[in-house]
């Protein structure tokens, strides 16, 4: 098969010169790009003729691959591209935009896709990444005063089954429950130090001797979720009220950390006041089933 000859062009003298190479084209666009008042992507930096990319340059501009570029747009954390053709997907700018601020949140912030998905979601198409790192800020103080084991260092699998002795079945039942959330960091899961004390009283209960011999399934946990989770709903509730948002905000989390605090206290009193009228009620009636039975007859010896 014959050569396809290479194209070329005619200088100003009329003589016929090779068009240029690959990377001098390559070359050429880094220049472009150096230019003053001109964004990464090509094009004007005053938003001026806006430029679309293929997937490919997307990813070579950004750092981000092309398969994990596909997956946010799986997850939604993306929007999806528009279509020239029947395969070929046209990126534009706003997307570029998005995509840095997905890779910002898990690099710096180390937040979970569905961390990032409710972030955006409610900061909006617009946000920039220093809007993002205040709502983040505001974010983590209030975290913190709801819990102040927020801002301690995550706990890696291993370790966390060897603070709560439970073995890595048990640990499946509780994220299966709610009890317990992994999270992926850098390709390894890790829990949230709240979760690992979590474990380490239901490995606590498991040394005690509430085990499956007796009837003791972690499963059985779930239920103190299902109450809790309606509980602290009607909570949060409470808590978006007019009043306390126009509190300085200092003293709303202020006020927030010392109210959590305080029904910790009064969650643990009243789970023991409750028992205690369940356990003497069940005797009761135990008591009183018992003396409403009728006598039992008295057999007779036969000689």
């Amino acid at each position: 098969m014959p050569s396809t000859p290479r194209s070329t062009s005619r200088s100003a003298s009329g003589a016929p010169t090779p068009r240029s190479s690959a990377p001098d084209v390559r070359e050429e666009r880094r220049e472009r790009e150096r230019e003053p008042g001109r964004s990464l992507f090509g094009g004007s930096g005053t938003g001026l003729g806006p430029s679309e990319w293929t997937i490919s340059e997307v990813a070579e501009r950004t750092g981000v691959p092309i398969a994990t570029i596909k997956f946010y747009i799986r997850e939604g954390l993306l929007p999806r591209p528009r279509t020239a053709g029947r395969t070929i997907g046209r990126y534009d700018s706003a997307f570029v935009t998005r995509l840095e601020l997905v890779r910002e949140l898990r690099n710096r912030f180390r937040l979970s896709l569905r961390e990032i998905a409710a972030l955006l979601a409610e900061a909006g198409p617009a946000t920039t990444l220093t809007e993002l790192e205040l709502r983040l800020l505001s974010r983590e103080r209030l975290d913190g005063a709801i819990d102040p084991t927020h801002s301690q260092p995550p706990v890696a699998a291993a370790r966390l089954i060897e603070r709560s002795g439970l073995i890595p079945e048990d640990i499946a039942e509780l994220i299966k429950c709610g009890l317990v959330t992994p999270v992926k960091v850098d390709g390894a899961v890790v829990y949230a130090e709240r979760d690992a004390r979590i474990a380490e009283v239901v490995g606590a209960l498991r040394s005690s001797g509430y085990n499956h011999h007796l009837g003791f399934a972690v499963s059985d946990l779930q239920r103190y979720v299902e109450a809790l989770r309606t509980l602290v709903v009607r909570e949060v509730e409470q808590f978006d009220n007019p009043a306390l948002r126009d509190l300085p905000r200092d003293e709303m989390l202020k006020l927030i950390g010392q109210g959590v605090a305080h029904v910790d206290v009064l969650l643990g009193l009243l789970h023991k006041k409750l028992l205690l009228a369940a356990v003497h009620d069940r005797l009761d009636a135990a008591v009183q089933s018992r003396a409403k039975a009728p006598p039992e007859p008295v057999k007779r010896r036969t000689k």
